[in-house]
């Protein structure tokens, strides 16, 4: 006669840390729908993970200057100091991959400008304002959700609903845009606006909306 054994299922609670205000900024690039002016644009998207406050910036291109001029531009910008920021693994980004497999010397592999920017430059960003860079794994853009989604919301509630003369309309209507989402309720703040967040995390860090 075999005896039968219960077993019992053991169930592990996970806990999300909460992020502070500035703590990690994803960063990415959206290709503006249709040409104006007959020349492709491009939307540079910063968001904080802590309270969803965005920042939008337009370029003709995305180049890794452009992404080094966007991002000192968000240091300025931001109501907040950026602990950190994360990023896909494009060229404009970064060539760590890229970088360590071209060098003839992989402990010292040749750098993008943005690392540069980020991680030795001193005096400019690293050492000043003391930004991480993270970067996703590749093929994983779910792991940047938080901007991937705005990117959803900014075609459903803005570009499928705006047309441009030229850049310059482009640009004054996605700063009015930009304020807009940043004074829109969103659910995963619990009916709070990022501008909201911002004033509740400028009193009380971290916050306690995660994820």
């Amino acid at each position: 006669m075999t005896r039968k054994y219960r077993t019992r299922k053991i169930k592990y609670k996970y806990i999300r840390v909460p992020l502070s205000r500035g703590e990690l900024v994803e960063i990415d690039v959206k290709y503006v729908p249709d040409l104006v002016g007959n020349k492709q644009y491009y939307q540079f998207t910063a968001i904080d993970r802590a309270s969803r406050w965005r920042y939008l910036k337009i370029y003709d291109d995305y180049s890794n200057l452009s992404s080094i001029r966007f991002l000192e531009e968000l240091i300025k910008t931001a109501p907040f100091r950026i602990r950190a920021i994360k990023t896909d693994n494009g060229s404009n980004f970064t060539n760590r991959y890229t970088g360590y497999l071209k060098s003839s010397d992989p402990f010292n592999p040749k750098l993008h400008d943005l690392d540069v920017l980020c991680q030795h430059d001193l005096d400019v960003l690293c050492q000043k304002h003391n930004i991480i860079h993270y970067l996703i794994d590749p093929g994983k853009p779910a792991q940047n959700g938080k901007v991937e989604r705005s990117h959803r919301t900014d075609q459903e509630m803005f570009y499928e609903r705006s047309k441009f003369k030229n850049v310059k309309e482009l640009e004054i209507k996605i700063r009015a845009w930009n304020e807009e989402y940043n004074n829109l309720e969103h659910c995963s703040l619990d009916g709070k606006t990022p501008n909201e967040m911002l004033q509740l995390l400028t009193i009380k860090e971290p916050t306690d909306v995660c994820g």
